[in-house]
C-alpha cells in the first residue's frame, strides 16, 4: 500500500471555518484591517488552515508578502506568510504602499521578540508596512496574546475568534479514505473512532500503520493487521508532551493511567496535595486541550490520546500507579458510605500493627485521605506543621508503613 503524504490530502471538515476566513479577507479587501485569532490544541489543524488562508488571500488579490529577513522556516512556509514565530521565520516588512495584505503568525510564543505582548505587537504591526492588513494569529487554548488593540488602529478594524474543534464523523471518514485509498474495515473504523476526530492523531496513526505494514487492501477495504500502535504516533505524542511543564506532564500521565475520566480528588491524593493546590497545573492541563469538561465531569479528548499518554509511562510504573489508585479508591468508597477509618481485626493482606487510635489520630488519618498537605492539616487541626509531622511518623510506626498511601491502606484494612 502506497503511503499518502499528509500535504497531499484535501482539507476536510473545515467548510465553516474557511467561510469565516473568506468573509474576513473580503472585509479586509473592501473596508479595512482585521484580526482573526485561530485557537486550537496541538495537532488540531491550525497550521493547515492558515496555509489554506494564504492561498485564498492570493486568489482574492492580496499582495504577496516579501520573504522575511533572517532565518527561513520550513519549506514553503516563509513565502506564504509574513511571519511565523513557531517555525523560526524572521520578521520582514511589506513595502507595498497600498493594497490589502495578509499577515500570518503561527504560534506567537516562538517569536524572537522577548518584549511584553503589547510592545511585541506594536513591532509586528510596524513591520507589516502600510496599507490594509488582515492578521491571522494561531494560538493554543488559554494562550491568546492581547494583540487586538495594539495591532489595529483602524476604526474599521474587525476582530474575530475561531475555535478549532475535532472533525465530525463524516469528515473523519473522508480523511481516512483519503489516506488509505479505501474505506477502513470494522476493526480499523473502531480504532479511527478512538482518535475522536483529531486530525494529526489520525494522520500519524494511518500513515504509521501503512509504513509498518499494519494495514492492507483486501476486498475493497483497508484491513487492520497490527495490534499495537505505530512508533511514529507514539513519538509524536511524546514530543508534544515535552512542550508542557513537568507538573503538567506528570498530571496528564497519572490521569491517563487512572482512566478516561479525570477525577481531580483522586489526582490530588496521588500527587500528595489538594485540589486547590493543583489549580495552576490544572489550568495548564485544560489549556492543552487534552482534557475537556462535560458538565461536572472531566474526560480525555479521546481513548486513543489517553492510551498514548498512558503508554508513555513505563509498564512497571503504570502497574504501581494502578495499585496505588485502587487503594485510594477503596478508602474513598468507605468514606462515602460513612465507614470510619479505625483499626479493627487484622487480615492477612493488611500490613498494619498496633492498637487503637486516639481521636486526634483518627482525624489526622481522615485528613490525609482528603489529600491535604502537612501545612493544610496543621491549619485544619490548629496544630503546628512540626506536630503534624510528629504524629504522622508515629502513625507510620504504629502501622509499620513508610508512606501516606500505605498508611491509608493499612487504616482501611483495620
Amino acid at each position: 500500500m502506497n503511503t499518502v503524504l499528509a500535504a497531499e490530502v484535501p482539507l476536510r471538515g473545515r467548510e465553516r471555518e474557511l467561510a469565516l476566513i473568506r468573509d474576513v479577507l473580503e472585509h479586509g479587501r473592501r473596508e479595512g484591517g482585521a484580526v482573526l485569532a485561530v485557537e486550537g490544541m496541538p495537532g488540531i489543524g491550525k497550521t493547515r488552515l492558515l496555509t489554506e488562508a494564504a492561498a485564498l488571500a492570493r486568489a482574492l488579490g492580496y499582495l504577496p508578502p516579501r520573504r522575511p529577513h533572517g532565518r527561513e522556516g520550513r519549506a514553503g512556509r516563509a513565502s506564504a506568510t509574513l511571519t511565523g514565530g513557531r517555525t523560526g521565520d524572521g520578521y520582514g516588512r511589506c513595502d507595498q504602499p497600498s493594497g490589502p495584505h495578509l499577515v500570518i503568525v503561527d504560534d506567537l510564543r516562538g517569536a524572537p521578540d522577548r518584549a511584553p505582548h503589547r510592545t511585541r505587537a506594536a513591532g509586528l504591526r510596524e513591520r507589516s508596512g502600510a496599507g490594509r492588513a488582515v492578521w491571522l494569529i494561531a494560538h493554543r487554548p488559554g494562550e491568546a496574546p492581547p494583540l487586538t488593540g495594539p495591532l489595529l488602529a483602524d476604526p474599521a478594524a474587525r476582530t474575530e475568534r475561531l475555535v478549532l474543534g475535532p472533525l465530525g464523523p463524516a469528515a473523519t471518514a473522508d480523511l481516512a479514505h483519503d489516506l488509505l485509498g479505501a474505506p477502513p474495515d470494522p476493526a480499523l473504523r473502531r480504532l479511527i473512532g478512538d482518535a475522536a476526530g483529531h486530525p494529526r492523531l489520525l494522520i500519524e496513526l494511518l500513515t504509521g500503520l501503512q509504513e509498518e505494514g499494519g494495514v492492507r487492501l483486501s476486498g475493497g477495504e483497508a484491513e487492520l493487521l497490527a495490534e499495537g500502535l505505530p512508533a511514529r504516533l507514539s513519538a509524536r505524542v511524546r514530543a508534544t508532551l515535552e512542550r508542557y511543564s513537568v507538573a503538567c506532564r506528570q498530571l496528564l500521565r497519572v490521569a491517563a493511567v487512572l482512566g478516561d475520566e479525570v477525577v481531580y480528588e483522586e489526582l490530588a491524593l496521588m500527587m500528595r496535595t489538594s485540589v486547590s493546590a493543583l489549580l495552576p497545573t490544572l489550568e495548564e492541563v485544560c489549556a492543552t486541550g487534552v482534557v475537556r469538561n462535560e458538565d461536572t465531569r472531566a474526560v480525555f479528548q479521546g481513548p486513543l490520546l489517553r492510551r498514548l499518554i498512558a503508554e508513555s509511562v513505563p509498564a512497571s510504573v503504570r502497574t504501581a500507579l494502578e495499585q496505588e489508585a485502587a487503594a485510594l479508591r477503596s478508602v474513598r468508597r468507605g468514606q462515602r458510605r460513612g465507614v470510619p477509618v479505625q483499626p479493627g481485626p487484622l487480615t492477612a493482606d493488611c500490613p498494619a500493627r498496633g492498637g487503637r487510635l486516639s481521636e486526634q489520630q483518627h482525624a489526622l488519618v481522615a485528613l490525609v485521605a482528603e489529600g491535604l498537605t502537612n501545612q493544610q492539616i496543621a491549619r485544619r487541626l490548629a496544630l503546628s506543621p512540626h506536630t503534624v509531622n510528629y504524629h504522622l511518623r508515629k502513625l507510620f510506626k504504629i502501622y509499620g508503613v513508610s508512606s501516606r498511601i500505605d498508611l491509608l491502606q493499612a487504616a482501611r484494612c483495620n
